[in-house]
């Protein structure tokens, strides 16, 4: 790994060890052919044995120090371990991606290759060349709880919830320090707060792998579903207070 990595991929996991030794390989493998970036895995205070079979993974491979990883003590939710580590990120660039890897990571070059035309970058199963989860309950929530997010924060796009996004460094301590959501609702509040920073946003294409189309999740969709409504709502209110200037 070159010394001044170009760019960070940031890895959430929680309660993982079922799939961490793939999610690992999967990353070795990348990085082999991407000498100049960094990965790191962020455990939200996992209560099953993630860390110590990441520990274990990452003492035995050959990356090279291109992958780190980042320990909570306790579970605060996917946006305070992304906001954890884009707080101590020094990359030009820096990306996430869910830590149960629903995209390959062939999604993280066209995030990158983006960010040279804009501050932020978004994976939409919603254009052209993506592709939604074939989950109908799951599909069927998504889509009305993206209708509600363009009525009630104006925002263009027909995807904000894909775990598959980038930002340049600058943009992304502007919109992390200004977040004042958590849960699953916090990427829209993003794209809400960029839209108040005047700050472009390009969307690129994110296909659901089929193979995860089929598994569980930890994404309860009725309650969960209730409580982004409800974000929604709270994030407009933030807006018109002033908050987020």
């Amino acid at each position: 790994m070159s010394s001044h990595p170009s760019t960070e991929v940031l890895v959430p996991l929680y309660n993982e060890s079922a799939i961490v030794r793939a999610v690992h390989g999967e990353f070795v493998r990348f990085v082999a052919s991407h000498p100049n970036w960094q990965i790191t895995f962020i455990d939200d205070g996992s209560t099953d044995d993630t860390v110590e079979v990441l520990r274990e993974s990452l003492r035995s491979d050959s990356a090279g120090g291109s992958l780190r990883l980042i320990v909570t003590p306790r579970n605060g939710g996917k946006a305070d371990a992304i906001a954890l580590g884009i707080a101590q990120s020094t990359t030009d660039k820096v990306l996430f991606i869910d830590g149960d890897l629903a995209y390959s990571l062939d999604h993280l070059d066209a995030l990158d290759r983006a960010l040279d035309r804009a501050p932020i970058a978004i994976g939409s199963r919603a254009v052209a060349g993506g592709v939604k989860s074939r989950r109908l309950l799951r599909g069927l929530s998504g889509g009305s709880y993206n209708l509600l997010m363009r009525l009630v924060l104006g925002l263009p796009f027909r995807d904000t919830q894909a775990g598959l996004k980038g930002f340049r460094r600058e943009a992304a301590k502007e919109l992390f320090a200004r977040r004042r959501r958590g849960g699953f609702g916090f990427d829209a509040e993003l794209l809400f707060i960029a839209k108040r920073l005047s700050l472009d946003v390009v969307e690129t294409p994110a296909a659901v792998s089929a193979n995860h189309s089929a598994l569980g999740s930890n994404v309860r969709i009725m309650r969960d579903s209730c409580s982004m409504f409800l974000g929604l709502l709270r994030t407009r209110l933030d807006g018109a207070r002033g908050c987020y200037r």
